[in-house]
């Protein structure tokens, strides 16, 4: 990291650390901004990551997805360019030396009116939904310019739209560009495969042929399988059940169904085949999973101490 890379960096540590003084999340500090405080190395989270840009500026963070470990520190942003279930973790973060981190959602109707403004941009072969790159200075300085507007709010309103628009255009002509252009290219694999996830996120309770989804986005088969898991880490099928997981836990912590109720709702017809599902993705029985949740030991909806597992 260069030397003015370095110091934007600090800056907006400071920003943050000022604005986010308590271990949270504080979404829509500004709109479609959020900023990230934790002092602790977390349990695994296990959700949905959305499309955004997810700045660390302090301490250091994880994610899986499929088969794939990613890691980022300082000065690096994990890219979320289509929903994906996926674990993350908080793996370095002190009371001293706290998480901090800055996220931006991605909004596909400003990247395609940003298109329209630009020239020729390049072409990309499907990549990974969720990648890590280097922040460059110029996409810090649009940050940090963001952040400030938080100390002098009677300036956000006119000029925080502004500055995100800028932030929008210098990830589409930095380094991620090429994977946000291919994803907001009508008819393109990754655009076609975004389609199939929220058509997927929609039906998830319902069966369904790969063949049937394939028509459905105008892709064959063979096609839709080879591009689905290359963007997602996942086949259709793997996407589906992990979306079902994930909603049945979510009605089960939340809304507090029974376990049997809430497998029939996502979409299973068996509850052994539930469960069995269930340890595998979550690491528990439901029954237990229930259990630690009344304890407070369950990470459902934001990050919680490492050493809570324990407890």
């Amino acid at each position: 990291m260069g030397r003015d890379a370095k110091s934007l960096c600090s800056e907006a540590r400071r920003i943050v650390a000022r604005h986010c003084r308590q271990d949270g999340l504080a979404l829509q500090v500004l709109p479609g901004l959020h900023l990230m405080r934790f002092g602790w190395k977390s349990q695994p989270l296990v959700s949905t990551q959305l499309p955004c840009m997810a700045l660390v500026l302090q301490g250091a963070k994880s994610v899986e997805f499929g088969t794939v470990h990613l890691e980022y520190g300082v000065g690096q942003y994990l890219l979320t360019s289509i929903d994906i279930p996926a674990t993350s973790r908080i793996v370095h973060a002190s009371r001293t030396q706290p998480l901090l981190a800055v996220g931006v959602d991605l909004d596909w109707l400003e990247f395609n009116q940003l298109m329209q403004r630009c020239g020729d941009l390049p072409r990309l072969a499907p990549q990974p939904g969720i990648s890590i790159f280097e922040a460059d200075g110029d996409l810090l300085e649009a940050v940090v310019r963001l952040l400030r507007l938080l100390d002098t709010p009677q300036h956000a309103g006119p000029l925080a739209p502004l500055v995100r628009q800028e932030i929008l255009y210098r990830l589409l002509t930095g380094a991620a560009g090429a994977r946000l252009l291919e994803i907001c290219r009508h008819g393109s694999p990754s655009n076609r495969i975004a389609s199939a996830t929220r058509w997927i996120q929609q039906h998830y309770a319902e069966g369904f042929l790969v063949a049937d989804l394939a028509h459905h986005i105008g892709m064959s088969p063979t096609s839709l399988h080879q591009h689905f898991k290359a963007v997602t880490g996942l086949t259709p099928i793997q996407y589906q059940r992990r979306i079902r997981l994930q909603e049945a836990r979510r009605s089960m912590l939340l809304e507090s169904l029974n376990i049997g109720e809430a497998s029939v709702r996502a979409g299973y017809e068996s509850h052994s085949q539930f469960s069995k599902d269930y340890r595998r993705y979550f690491g528990r029985l439901p029954k237990d999973d229930l259990a630690a949740h009344s304890r407070g030991a369950v990470p459902l909806l934001a990050y919680l101490p490492e050493a809570t597992a324990r407890s």
